[in-house]
């Protein structure tokens, strides 16, 4: 089962951070995110993109400028799965934003967290199909768009 979903700039800055049926404090939050980050920042390209800390598998992705860590706990858990999962996401981003970057996911955090609870619920992948995925954010936009909308959110 899935336990957190981070995304972090190449500086170790958190830009989007999920817990899945865990409770941390803020303080524990921050440690786990500090250890993690920099044990994925510090490995080097040719170094496996799996690795284990405390009871978590830790599996991520380097993108450019981003990383997209998962933590995962269990054994059941299959390292590959969570790779090809993180790769959905950046994919499913790439085709919503059109060449996403990383100021297009501070700009639009709220966007980028409904996209991913499309994808990740409670732990658990439960739509990994673009389509599917986006066509809910394809209805927000109409809405914001159509004159109703756009009074809604000039007020």
């Amino acid at each position: 089962m899935i336990r957190f979903l981070l995304m972090v700039n190449k500086l170790g800055q958190t830009r989007v951070c999920q817990y899945y049926g865990v409770t941390f404090t803020i303080e524990e939050r921050t440690v786990l995110e500090a250890e993690i980050i920099r044990k994925c920042i510090s490995r080097r390209p040719e170094q496996c993109a799996f690795l284990e800390h405390r009871d978590f598998k830790v599996v991520y992705r380097r993108y450019a400028s981003l990383y997209l860590i998962i933590g995962a706990e269990g054994e059941e858990e299959n390292e590959m799965a969570l790779l090809e999962l993180i790769h959905c996401i950046v994919e499913t981003l790439d085709k919503y934003f059109e060449n996403v970057c990383e100021l297009d996911i501070m700009m639009n955090l709220d966007k980028t967290h409904v996209i991913i609870d499309e994808m990740i619920m409670n732990g658990c992948i439960v739509e990994t199909n673009r389509e599917n995925i986006l066509s809910p954010m394809e209805l927000l936009d109409k809405q914001t768009n159509s004159p109703w909308g756009k009074a809604f959110v000039n007020n």
